[in-house]
């Protein structure tokens, strides 16, 4: 459960006789002489995040999979705005479609930076359906979420402007950080290279079953040296790697490589992936979470999942041509990704925000492979 800054006794006495007006305007006392002890900020503020070669990462907290504790995941974004955010937490808690953020601003008390929430009445009625533990974990992740993108110290939250109040808790007083597991691992480059073939290797550190961070360090070494020993044709041979997930049960990590023949207008690229489960030290393969089937199905009917707007019809059509049934497509999901008996995928698959995606290769004026979010949850 987060701290609460207690408000000194100096302010209780400054919100008590500002009189009853104050009171009416919060539903609380204690709140009211809270808020207007805070100096607005005026200017902009900007999100405190890091422009990548995947987006602008975006720090979200949302709940572990036994919903017991808080964790922490990169998400990457065209822009942050409170519009963004709100939205990348709310896919991330499965929050109910209607409860939003009304408001979002900033100001300033006694040196520290405060952000002040005010959310809307969907919002409220949602908190009031949730378990004491289900209150703790949306609202830690709400209050970590803003207060690490605006690097601000203590937050404010208020429902339709006045005091939020839920059968477990009410919400007038500051609220800082909540405790959360941040992934006790990383995931560091390790550049091979040799005459035009430049590759960025992952490799695990700091994973606490240091066998299971041997054998795929070992494994991602392995192939990647295997690629360069293998590497005969001309032109140059890039490959970089993107995480998707890493929490504490799962590492799911993008290949993108790139060939450029030297005669050839445009690169040649291809993709491929590794999921592991960090519990067991095990791949993970796309049949382990998906039914190949209803997703096969799906993907004939053209619903259920999500591809670039510019993509979709030609995908759908090509997907057609290439499998001329759904049990056909069924047949080849069922041996995407990496087993533990080293047979060649058909294809890869990779974990990202809790939805699973699909890289399926495609003619290379279609871009070679094209990326599909499956409306499945893992």
């Amino acid at each position: 459960m987060a701290q609460k800054w207690n408000i000194c006794l100096i302010l209780m006495m400054t919100a008590l006789c500002a009189g009853g007006c104050g009171g009416k305007e919060t539903g609380s006392e204690l709140l009211t002489g809270t808020r207007e002890a805070v100096e607005p900020v005026t200017e902009a503020v900007e999100p405190e995040v890091e422009k990548t070669a995947d987006g602008i990462a975006l720090r979200i907290y949302s709940g572990d999979e036994a919903a017991e504790q808080i964790e922490v995941q990169t998400v990457y974004v065209d822009a942050v705005t409170e519009q963004t955010v709100m939205a990348e937490l709310k896919k991330a808690l499965n929050m109910d479609a209607a409860a939003d953020l009304k408001k979002l601003s900033f100001g300033m008390h006694g040196g520290d930076r405060i952000a002040m929430l005010d959310m809307n009445q969907a919002f409220a009625d949602y908190l009031n359906r949730l378990s004491a533990a289900g209150e703790s974990i949306v609202m830690g992740s709400l209050v970590n979420t803003f207060l690490d993108c605006y690097q601000c110290d203590l937050l404010m939250l208020t429902a339709e402007g006045r005091v939020l109040k839920t059968g477990h808790e009410i919400y007038e007083e500051y609220l800082e950080m909540y405790d959360f597991a941040e992934s006790s691992y990383h995931v560091k480059e390790m550049v091979l290279s040799e005459g035009k073939i430049r590759i960025s290797c992952p490799q695990i550190e700091g994973l606490p079953d240091e066998q299971i961070q041997g054998k795929w360090n070992r494994i991602f070494l392995g192939a990647e040296e295997r690629a360069m020993d293998e590497w005969e044709a001309d032109g140059s041979y890039e490959v970089s790697y993107e995480v998707k997930t890493m929490t504490r049960d799962v590492l799911s990590i993008l290949m993108n490589g790139f060939y450029y023949g030297e005669d050839a207008a445009h690169p040649y690229s291809f993709k491929y992936t590794y999921n592991i489960d960090l519990n067991t030290g095990e791949s993970i393969r796309l049949a382990d979470h998906v039914d190949v089937e209803k997703t096969a199905e799906n993907l004939f009917a053209g619903t259920g999942y999500y591809v670039e707007e510019s993509l979709a019809p030609h995908f759908a059509e090509r997907l057609k041509v290439i499998y001329d049934s759904p049990e056909a497509l069924a047949r080849s999901l069922a041996g995407y990704d990496y087993s533990e008996d080293e047979s060649a995928p058909y294809g890869y698959s990779y974990i990202r925000d809790g939805r699973v995606w699909l890289c399926m290769e495609v003619p290379h004026a279609l871009g070679d492979y094209i990326e599909i979010e499956l409306d499945v949850p893992v």
